[in-house]
């Protein structure tokens, strides 16, 4: 069974997102903020098949996170999906510039879940 981290400081978009997702027959850890993301992975001796990740957190938003991910030796080849709700061309080439993939959370369970497959 693939396990992925899922990252967002929305806890009603979370335990809704874990839903689908275990559902699907995915295992889920999840943080609510990137700090938390950060000390759950060089914490815990499991590495996720994949990180969903929010793009706008306070504090740490999204792109500062996957920065510091890919800082860390043994975290760096894990595949990060970020989800937003931001279609602006920065930020969209910033995440791409980051080499993450992209999943806007307008599209719901299904583009999720296509997304993830894509990757996994």
């Amino acid at each position: 069974m693939k396990h992925i981290l899922l990252v967002d400081d929305d806890e009603d978009m979370m335990k809704l997102t874990e839903r689908w997702l275990t559902k699907a027959d995915y295992t889920v850890s999840t943080a609510t903020s990137g700090q938390g993301a950060l000390d759950l992975l060089m914490r815990d001796g499991a590495r996720p098949d994949l990180i969903l990740l929010d793009y706008a957190m306070p504090e740490m938003d999204g792109p500062e996170t996957l920065k510091a991910i890919r800082a860390q030796e043994g975290l760096r080849e894990i595949p990060v999906l970020f989800r937003t709700g931001k279609e602006d061309e920065d930020a969209l080439q910033l995440m791409e510039s980051l080499h993450a993939g992209i999943v806007s959370k307008a599209d719901g369970k299904p583009g999720l879940l296509a997304a993830i497959k894509s990757v996994l």
